[in-house]
């Protein structure tokens, strides 16, 4: 059969469809409930072997996928590039501002452990600070929240003096819209995995409070295990865990995840992420995928 015949054939089927349509429409399905629902089922079940039917006609590639800016996950990929994007300050010298955000520490200093951080762009700390309500619409109404946390953190690194010094430290901080902080820290901790921060189970415990010295139960974190200093850390009797263990941990952690040495390797990281959404991927009506053909000048 040719291409002519099969189009004149599907031609006559389409058109006594319609007429068998404009009879079922017409026709009286009586008082039976059980019989019409019934029916209906039937029905909507050769509706949609039609529309599937339809489908396979249509010639035009389908997406699959589509960039959605109001995703918290798109939104954490944003608000975590343009965090990377800010000038570098000391961490010794951050004043007391207004506003609630996202913040990345950095360290340049000699203590041997921390080595392959030392002098890159790969943070050892990523952090958020809310807004003091979720309603804040502006800097003022969010509070000094991001910077009290970062003050604080200078504060415990200075009691810290037998292993650290404050001077080794900067930061990069970005007052952020409430509501977008956290998806943005998510982000940053899971492209970065700073091994202060308490999701990769090494060094963490910087961000941590002291116990009543009446009901202290917790043991020293890790942190406080490798830069005693604080007094409520140094009073704790146990560790949770000794520190032969955890310079182990750090350098197998660090020959697993090199860190990244400047902004150009963490954009790279940053436009691989982006790339996954799988933008230029498509399907056909019959399922088939098909992928774009990549320019030879693209930049990734």
């Amino acid at each position: 059969m040719t291409p002519t015949q099969k189009s004149a054939q599907l031609k006559t089927v389409i058109a006594e469809l319609r007429s068998l349509t404009a009879m079922i429409d017409a026709a009286d399905a009586g008082d039976d409930k059980r019989a019409i629902r019934r029916m209906r089922e039937e029905l909507e079940e050769v509706t949609a072997r039609l529309h599937a039917t339809a489908a396979k006609l249509d010639p035009i590639l389908r997406p699959d996928s589509i960039f959605d800016p109001t995703d918290p996950s798109t939104a954490g990929r944003v608000v975590a590039l343009t965090l990377m994007a800010q000038q570098r300050h000391p961490l010794s010298d951050i004043p007391e501002f207004y506003g609630a955000g996202v913040y990345a520490i950095y360290y340049k200093g000699d203590f041997e452990h921390y080595a392959p951080l030392s002098g890159t762009d790969h943070p050892i700390y990523v952090g958020k600070a809310d807004p003091s309500g979720p309603s804040a619409k502006d800097a003022i109404t969010q509070g000094v929240k991001l910077s009290a946390r970062l003050l604080e953190h200078a504060k415990s690194i200075r009691k810290a003096e037998t292993t650290l010094k404050i001077e080794d430290f900067d930061c990069r901080f970005l007052i952020v819209q409430s509501g977008f902080q956290k998806s943005a820290e998510d982000y940053l901790i899971n492209a970065f995995r700073p091994v202060w921060n308490s999701e990769t189970r090494i060094c963490f415990g910087l961000g941590k409070h002291g116990d009543n010295s009446l009901t202290r139960v917790n043991k020293r974190s890790p942190w406080d295990t490798m830069h005693p200093g604080r007094a409520w850390a140094d009073s704790t009797s146990a560790d949770q865990k000794p520190a032969a263990q955890i310079i182990t941990q750090l350098s197998a952690h660090f020959n697993e995840h090199k860190p990244y040495h400047d902004v150009h390797e963490i954009f790279t990281k940053f436009m691989h992420d982006m790339r996954q959404l799988n933008t230029d991927h498509f399907h056909s009506a019959e399922n088939v995928s098909v992928t774009l053909e990549v320019s030879s000048g693209s930049l990734f």
